[in-house]
């Protein structure tokens, strides 16, 4: 098992989070420093595929977390610390920034135990699936699906599964938003869509494939270019094998 990072501007402030992670077994690299030389761009290779995940501290503003998440996230697994379980809205924030979930240093042992097994367990199953072969053109597409809803947040996945469920078709932005809230869209719902897509695109672009895959007809809704989907998918099989 790779250890774990906690990025921070104060170390003190991390003890309780690292004893609990320590007391699950998990080996805990706590560092100010390495918080600063990626937030400047300085040796940037010290986090490439080293660590199992990552997780930001409180200390750190949700500006900098988003950029260092953004200019992180391909190779990397990111939390977002906090110091209680945050409300829906909240975690609507959280997930704002492009994190992979969030960790509070006040969860018993067992549900935080739970959740890192989860989670971590998923993101080596992942990694699993980009490394295999496959022969026949619905598997391997099938397969290259998985791998890019592992890279998407909850919001994401739901945002992007229902396009595919679609088959092309335009869904409105009124049927994407029960899907995604439950309820009829408010102006809230419509930017966080529209922050949805641009992260969606540039997760895809990530992986190799076309990010106007995705196309927003103006007034009606979003849809997915199946065809276009399948044809990117397909070329894109040399690169998630080879990645």
């Amino acid at each position: 098992m790779k250890p774990l990072l906690i990025l921070t501007k104060n170390i003190l402030f991390e003890q309780t989070l690292q004893n609990n992670l320590q007391t699950l077994n998990y080996e805990v690299f706590c560092s100010k420093i390495l918080f600063e030389k990626l937030l400047h761009r300085i040796d940037t290779t010290k986090i490439d595929d080293t660590f199992a995940g990552i997780i930001i501290s409180d200390t750190i503003n949700d500006d900098e977390a988003r950029q260092l998440i953004s200019e992180f996230r391909k190779n990397n697994l990111f939390f977002r610390k906090v110091s209680m379980i945050p409300s829906e809205t909240e975690r609507d924030r959280i997930e704002e920034l492009g994190v992979d979930g969030w960790i509070s240093d006040n969860s018993p042992l067992d549900q935080l135990r739970e959740y890192l097994v989860t989670i971590l367990a998923d993101v080596r199953k992942g990694e699993r699936e980009k490394t295999l072969v496959f022969s026949q053109h619905g598997e391997l597409i099938h397969k290259e699906i998985q791998t890019i809803l592992h890279v998407l947040s909850n919001k994401e996945k739901i945002f992007f599964q229902k396009l595919i469920d679609s088959n092309g078709e335009i869904v409105s932005r009124v049927e994407m938003s029960e899907a995604i809230w439950g309820e009829c869209p408010n102006n809230s719902h419509l930017a966080q869509m529209s922050i949805l897509v641009k992260r969606i695109r540039w997760k895809l672009k990530e992986l190799g494939i076309e990010e106007d895959i995705i196309e927003t007809t103006w007034g009606k809704g979003y849809r997915l270019n199946q065809s276009r989907f399948e044809s990117e998918t397909t070329e894109n099989e040399y690169y998630l094998l080879n990645k």
